[in-house]
């Protein structure tokens, strides 16, 4: 939406869900992006889905579930992916949303590893699967260490990013589970959102404020948690956090 917006053309983003981002970001998040989209002219319909495209030899509309129709010139669709596990199923390995694999990145037949957006694995007491390119890189290059026996285990270090317009989102951490979401701001131009659950800290999300996101993202992988009282506070030097 962001760069057909930036080229001139006439943008509206259909959002199924009750709000943009809802699957991986706090309302918070949610409001800044759709206030940044709305001031780029990005007309945003939300808790609304497609019914279908029509239109002969090119795509002229598009039907939406609360009976409106949209004129349409062309249509990018995102609808995500699944786990490509046709292969392991019919290998009999054992697969819960995606090719199961232990902490080293062994599946359930012998020999046999996985690694990647397929791979679900453990991560703080569940089992996840992450589509993202770290965590692809990271994985595979652990599971071939295990491959030729280095026995280690996979620590996943969760971290995203995104670029709209003139802000930079950088995600650390997994917030689910979250209770509270306290806001950090560095100046008119950069905030973050820091999720906690009880005083532990999940993860931050930081547009364009590169300093919160990587201090967050260290304290994440180390397992610290400030109290969120230092996080609200502007005066508080976040680097110092890292030494406490």
């Amino acid at each position: 939406a962001s760069v057909a917006a930036k080229l001139g053309l006439q943008v509206t983003l259909v959002e199924m869900s009750d709000r943009i981002l809802q699957r991986v970001a706090a309302p918070q998040t949610s409001d800044f992006f759709r206030a940044l989209h709305e001031a780029h002219g990005v007309t945003i319909r939300e808790g609304v889905g497609l019914e279908r495209l029509t239109g002969d030899t090119h795509v002229t509309g598009a039907e939406l579930s609360d009976g409106t129709t949209l004129d349409v010139d062309f249509v990018i669709v995102g609808v995500g992916i699944g786990a490509a596990t046709a292969l392991a199923d019919a290998a009999g390995i054992v697969n819960d949303n995606g090719i199961m694999t232990d902490s080293h990145g062994r599946t359930s037949a012998p020999h046999v590893w996985a690694a990647g957006d397929c791979a679900s694995f453990p991560y703080r007491g569940g089992r996840i699967r992450l589509e993202s390119v770290p965590n692809a890189i990271d994985q595979a290059e652990l599971v071939a260490e295990n491959i030729m026996g280095a026995d280690k285990e996979y620590v996943a270090k969760p971290w995203f990013w995104s670029d709209q317009y003139d802000v930079k989102l950088q995600i650390a951490g997994l917030n689910m589970g979250y209770d509270r979401v306290i806001t950090r701001r560095s100046d008119a131009d950069s905030v973050a959102f820091w999720y906690y659950r009880g005083d532990e800290l999940l993860a931050v999300d930081a547009m364009n404020d590169p300093r919160g996101f990587m201090v967050g993202r260290r304290l994440i992988e180390a397992g610290k948690s400030p109290a969120p009282a230092l996080i609200e506070d502007p005066n508080t030097d976040l680097k110092a956090l890292l030494k406490s």
